[in-house]
């Protein structure tokens, strides 16, 4: 990089600006954007060429992205010439790059860890995996990520919930004495003969309550209903005499009614309910009857009698606070149950496990009487027998603790040169570098301090320990700043640390803490064969949920989930899955090598049994996400098609082609369509009847304020395409103008035509696909430019296009993988380099 271009005063190029900027913007720009009007807020005979102020570089960035993207001048106002205007954008966007660089190092120093990458971390250091920054406070987004340095600050109160969240660790993962004794309780629920009543078992001296409800199946089965909280089973107020791992096993099958089974219990209870009225009403005979066969059609023409299997949500209550363990399907018919197993944590406070049916019978059917007796055919949960294992040491010591008290020849001679070989080990690793004889002597202190008024060698040990999870060294990802005009390679190690936080949220692992070592990471192809082995690696998972689901915004699934009155299919396990899919299928493009277009459009989905029967996509069985190819019949394959995408981008009761364009427009195009025009009012409160008109209508209305229309033009087209799919995901023909908006006979037809201000016409979603593939470019500069953000840790500017320009050409050439954009990152000077 040359030295022009290093960290300093930025001095403004004078004479360029007057020969390569003022002629132009007087020729094609003054008009609109001078002394007499001013539009977009926009003057730019006055706006100066200091590119180091950042008023002046925002306004001139929107300059460059308009140029460049031929938006300005307007159509309708004269052309400039394309190589002129090119070397105009070219001019400014050099100027904004040397401006940006003279601030900022291209490097990210001292970025703390977020809340997903020391949970990560304490899992692979440790050997505890229990999350124990749930309680640290939410990780400040910028740039769309929470990994972004310059967002990542800490406090007071911060430095006191790690320090308490490192003792929990090393409590957890550090044991003395002998191992402790294994237990196991076993509970037969039916043994509880008076049904519902709260019945004390004895347990090794113990008596926990076990409630089992009040629905008794026979043949050894409890069924466990979701009618009210005391027919759930639960076994509670016990106390486990250890602290540690156990297994929560239990005998379980499950009953899933037909839609025969149904629709003859609705008969029989209709036919029951026509003779119980004709006692009391003789003379009305005729209404009841017909008032009998109208509910019946109604319930025959019901669609959500398609039941999957029950399912079941296990409950961990410690000290009168729950949290849930597991939530899983239970296919297995009453003919023949199977056995399954949980593990979880278990502290010595009073605790309890709640077993609760977790499927959610369509709310549709809330509306016809006899759904909510007793003995509706629904899915059920039958329980067999229950147990508490544990506590589980597959070894001992654990080896959480054999990892932190390593063999050493001064075990048990010499206490302080044994601490030293504890500290120099797990220093080297929790810092992911070697360690220095100083820093190892600075904790070591803490030891020799303490270790008097301390009981035990272990517990001395806690302390230094301890102040390693608490330090910078640790809570960062250290890359030390040398005042240098020149960017200046990082060290192996921090390479390697740079490399494993991008794709696994966590620290290296003993291969690449090896090639670090040996310094054979700097050489770029063992970099590029390391970062191919990372990204096919389980671990790429964290990759997977941090990266695309912050890029697509699945983390906002559920903030506002669709009204149960409208969308009563909407639930818990829908929910679940509709993340799932959308994580499985980004995962499906990366490891498989796919194109990456395929987030655009594709041939295949990646879903489960219950999104199966959501989407109407026949022949899926069981809870895991899984392939399977689709025809165009489905309208399904691609983001654009995912319940997770449309559910965020409408508002819980309609939906919203406006959110819906703006996030295409941002997420897979790169492009901002700007902030809404201030005072415009409401549509409602301009246009009488406005409720009565569809969403189409609305937005055309909107579209006749000129102000508006700029950037609507742009976005509805892209949303109005969308509409065929409701708020929550489903596939519709209509518009819902009914009660609540419900869809009712007559209601107009789903118009998802659209025209772009180009005069470009397309319709519905294969033709928004297609359109979306011509722009292929914006597409993979999007997808580039969120990518190196999130590897790199921090914001891009101008000086970051000419890399985001060489990664897409790449990707152009080498079937545009996702892997080869991996690839592209981490072998790039910047990331290479503080």
């Amino acid at each position: 990089m040359p030295s022009a271009w290093g960290e300093g005063v930025f001095e403004a190029d004078t004479s360029g600006y007057e020969r390569m900027v003022v002629p132009y913007v007087e020729m094609h720009c003054v008009k609109c954007h001078g002394p007499e009007k001013q539009k977009g807020k926009l003057r730019l005979d006055t706006l100066g060429h200091d590119f180091s102020d950042p008023h002046a570089a925002a306004k001139w960035g929107e300059v460059v992205d308009a140029v460049d993207g031929h938006e300005m001048p307007p159509e309708e106002e004269e052309q400039p010439d394309p190589i002129a205007a090119g070397k105009f954008a070219e001019w400014i966007a050099t100027e904004l790059a040397r401006a940006e660089v003279s601030k900022r190092s291209a490097r990210t120093v001292l970025r703390r860890m977020n809340r997903a990458e020391y949970n990560n971390t304490i899992r692979d250091l440790i050997g505890v995996d229990f999350n124990p920054a749930s309680t640290f406070p939410q990780d400040p987004p910028a740039s769309g990520f929470d990994n972004i340095g310059q967002a990542l600050t800490i406090s007071p109160l911060q430095m006191e919930l790690y320090y308490k969240a490192a003792r929990q660790v090393l409590d957890r993962a550090i044991t003395e004495g002998e191992k402790p004794a294994s237990l196991k309780w076993r509970f037969q629920p039916e043994d509880d003969v008076k049904g519902g009543d709260q019945t004390r078992i004895e347990v090794d001296g113990q008596r926990p309550i076990l409630n089992k409800g009040e629905n008794v199946s026979g043949d050894g089965f409890t069924a466990v209903s979701h009618e009210a909280w005391n027919t759930a089973v639960n076994i509670r107020d016990f106390k486990l005499p250890t602290a540690g791992k156990y297994i929560i096993r239990f005998r379980a099958a499950g009953m899933i009614p037909t839609r025969d089974d149904v629709l003859d219990y609705f008969k029989k209870a209709v036919a029951a309910n026509v003779q119980e009225r004709l006692k009391e009403q003789p003379d009305q005979e005729r209404w009841i009857r017909q008032e009998a066969e109208e509910t019946l059609m109604g319930l025959q023409a019901e669609e959500t009698y398609n039941y999957g299997p029950p399912r079941l949500k296990l409950t961990r209550h410690l000290n009168g606070t729950p949290s849930v363990v597991a939530e899983m399907d239970v296919a297995a018919p009453k003919s023949e149950p199977q056995t399954y197993e949980v593990e979880t944590h278990f502290t010595t406070e009073s605790a309890g496990i709640n077993f609760d049916q977790g499927y959610s019978v369509s709310r549709s059917l809330e509306n016809f009487p006899y759904v909510g007796r007793p003995d509706f055919p629904r899915p059920t949960l039958l329980l067999d027998w229950i147990e508490i294992e544990g506590p589980i040491f597959p070894e001992w010591p654990p080896r959480s603790h054999a990892g932190l008290f390593v063999d050493s020849v001064h075990q048990g001679t010499d206490e302080v040169a044994y601490a030293r070989d504890i500290l120099s080990n797990f220093m080297r690793k929790a810092y992911r570098r070697p360690v220095t004889e100083a820093e190892i002597a600075g904790k070591l202190a803490l030891f020799t301090k303490h270790r008097e008024g301390q009981a035990t060698f272990i517990e001395a040990m806690k302390i230094p320990l301890t102040a390693v999870l608490v330090s910078p060294s640790f809570l960062y990802l250290t890359e030390p700043h040398v005042p240098k005009e020149e960017a200046t390679p990082l060290s192996a190690h921090e390479l390697a640390a740079r490399l494993s936080y991008f794709l696994w949220s966590s620290m290296p692992d003993e291969e690449l803490s090896r090639v670090a070592s040996s310094g054979e990471i700097l050489k770029r192809d063992v970099l590029s064969a390391q970062a191919l082995r990372m990204a096919a690696d389980p671990k790429s998972e964290a990759f997977v949920k941090n990266f695309a689901g912050q890029w697509l915004g699945l983390r906002k699934v559920g903030a506002n989930p669709p009204t149960k009155t409208l969308y009563p299919k909407y639930d818990r396990h829908l929910e679940v899955s509709m993340v799932q899919e959308t994580e499985g299928f980004f995962a499906e493009i990366l490891h498989k090598d796919l194109d990456a277009r395929n987030l655009l459009r594709s041939d295949f989905v990646t879903i489960n049994e219950r999104l199966a029967r959501f989407y109407k996509i026949p022949g899926v069985k069981g809870d895991e996400i899984r392939v399977v190819n689709v025809g165009p019949e489905m309208h399904r394959g691609g983001v654009l098609t995912q319940a997770s995408i449309q559910s965020i981008t409408s508002n819980g009761t309609r939906t919203s082609p406006v959110v819906r364009g703006v996030w295409i427009l941002k997420t897979l195009l790169g492009s901002d369509p700007g902030l809404p025009v201030a005072n415009v009012g409401e549509i409602a409160s301009q246009v009488p009847g406005i409720d009565k008109a569809t969403v189409r209508q609305r937005l055309a209305i909107h579209r006749e304020n000129p102000s508006c229309a700029r950037c609507h033009d742009k976005i509805d087209p892209l949303g109005l395409a969308m509409e065929n799919y409701n708020a929550a995901g489903e596939w519709r023909d209509q518009e819902g103008h009914g009660y609540e908006g419900r869809i009712e006979a007559g209601d107009p037809m789903i118009d998802a035509s659209a025209k772009m201000p180009d005069g470009t016409e397309f319709i519905g979603i294969k033709g928004l696909q297609e359109q979306l593939l011509k722009k292929e470019d914006l597409f993979l500069n999007s997808l580039s430019t969120q990518l190196h953000t999130y590897a790199l840790g921090r914001e891009l500017g101008f000086s970051d296009r000419a890399m985001i320009k060489e990664s897409i050409e790449r990707m152009k050439r080498e079937k545009r993988t996702l892997k080869c954009l991996i690839d592209s990152i981490v072998t790039a000077p910047a990331f290479m380099n503080q």
